[in-house]
């Protein structure tokens, strides 16, 4: 039976088990002892990886907003201290706080992208809001599925049609 000749280097300085028996063909790897219960504790857990973008377009923005909701409390906590603000739709602005919906280019209806308020109170009131839209609004939905589109094309390359 073959077997694997290991030599020490100058990256494995220590030579491994010089005796390791290779397993050539099928029926060898049978009389190989299990060295550990990997398979058995995980196999009945094994699933299909979900396929990018089959999320639904609502609850994935629901939990944009709730992501927000973190922030905005991170921001409560220690406004001195926030760090996120890559992240955050929102922002301390001359007059209150300008709140975006989301960093992309779609807006809620009318045209409504960005508003300005007077209190982290209605930033919340308006991530509620715009939560209770996003379930309720077809038209905002589709406007969600169409920019989602658009940012997968760009990313896989192709045509926005």
């Amino acid at each position: 039976m073959p077997s694997i000749q290991v030599v020490a280097s100058e990256h494995c300085p220590a030579p491994a088990d010089t005796d390791l028996s290779v397993a050539i063909e099928q029926d060898e790897t049978e009389d190989l002892p299990v060295t550990s219960g990997f398979f058995e504790k995980w196999a009945g857990r094994r699933a299909d990886k979900p396929k990018a973008g089959t999320a639904d377009i609502v609850a994935t923005f629901l939990a944009r907003i709730e992501k927000q909701k973190e922030l905005l409390s991170e921001f409560e906590v220690d406004p001195a201290g926030f760090t996120n603000w890559r992240s955050a739709w929102f922002r301390k602005v001359a007059g209150g706080f300008g709140v975006s919906i989301g960093h992309d280019r779609v807006d809620a209806g009318d045209g409504l992208r960005y508003v300005v308020v007077d209190s982290l109170r209605e930033v919340h009131e308006f991530l509620e809001d715009l939560g209770e839209h996003v379930r309720t609004d077809e038209i905002f939905q589709r406007a969600l599925k169409a920019n989602h589109k658009l940012r997968s094309n760009r990313r896989t390359g192709a045509s926005a049609s």
